[in-house]
C-alpha cells in the first residue's frame, strides 16, 4: 500500500505547527520532519501527527557526535515510520554507526545529485549494493529513499531506476516525489510539468511490492493539488 505524506519546508513560508495543521485538514497518512534548518530540540514541545517520518538534515554526518545524539535520542524516543539520510555523505562505517545507533528504525538512503560519491568515487546504485553486502554481513537493515526528481536530473527514466534499485534486492520503502526541468532541483509539484515524469507509472510499481511504501509530496507549493493528482492516477 502506498501512504501519502507532505513535508515540512522552510520554503513555504509556514511554521510547522501550521504544517502539521494542513496535513491533518486534508486527511494525509502521515507527515514527513525534514530537518532543515532546525533541530530535535526546537520542536519538543511540537504535537506530531500519528504517524511520520524523518528526513535528517543535509551534512548530519558532519556534525559533532554530541548534536547527532539528540536525533539519535528523538527518533528512539519518537519512533519514526523510518529516517532518511543522503547516500552522497556517508561512509560505510558512519552508516553502520548510525544503524546501531537507532536500531528499531528504518534507516533509508537516499539517491542525490549528482549521482557520485566523492570518497568512493561510485554511484548511487553501486554504493547501495555494497551498503546493502556490508548489512547483510553485520546484521542490520537498510532500505532506499528513491527521490523521483534527483533521478530525472542525473539523466534517469524514474521508473527503470527504481527498477534497477529493486533488481539488487533493495526494498525502495520510501518514495520522494517531486518535478523539474532536469537541470534545477526545483521541487515542482507533481502533475504540473508537460511531459514531465510518469508518475502513474512510478506509483504502479509500488503498488506491486508486498510491503507499505511512505510516499513523500516533496515540494514548496501546490501540494493539495499534487496529493488529490496522485491519488487519482
Amino acid at each position: 500500500m502506498i501512504k501519502y505524506g507532505f513535508q515540512s519546508s522552510k520554503y513555504n513560508n509556514m511554521t510547522l505547527e501550521q504544517e502539521l495543521d494542513f496535513a491533518d485538514n486534508n486527511k494525509i497518512d502521515f507527515f514527513d520532519i525534514f530537518f532543515d534548518g532546525f533541530t530535535p530540540t526546537d520542536i519538543k514541545n511540537v504535537k506530531l501527527c500519528k504517524n511520520f517520518t524523518f528526513h535528517l538534515t543535509i551534512g548530519f554526518t558532519t556534525i559533532p557526535a554530541e548534536q547527532q545524539k539528540t536525533y539519535f535520542d528523538y527518533i528512539n524516543q519518537k519512533k519514526p515510520l523510518n529516517v532518511t539520510i543522503h547516500f552522497c555523505e556517508l561512509t560505510y562505517d558512519v552508516l553502520e554507526n548510525i544503524c546501531k545507533q537507532i536500531p528499531d528504525t528504518k534507516v533509508c538512503i537516499e539517491n542525490t545529485v549528482p549521482d557520485f560519491h566523492d570518497q568512493y568515487s561510485i554511484n548511487y546504485i553501486e554504493f547501495m549494493k555494497k551498503a546493502k553486502k556490508l548489512a547483510d554481513e553485520k546484521g542490520f537493515k537498510i532500505y532506499s529513499t528513491f527521490d523521483t526528481g534527483h533521478a530525472k536530473i542525473n539523466g534517469f527514466d524514474s521508473v527503470e531506476y527504481a527498477k534497477s534499485i529493486l533488481k539488487n534486492d533493495i526494498e525502495i520503502i520510501n518514495l520522494h516525489l517531486h518535478d523539474n526541468d532536469g537541470v534545477n532541483d526545483s521541487h515542482w509539484a507533481a502533475g504540473s510539468v508537460y511531459n514531465g515524469i510518469n508518475f502513474g507509472d512510478v506509483l504502479e510499481l509500488f503498488k506491486k511490492q508486498n510491503y507499505d511504501v511512505t510516499a513523500v509530496i516533496e515540494h514548496w507549493n501546490n501540494n493539495y493539488n499534487a496529493l488529490e493528482y496522485l491519488k487519482n492516477l
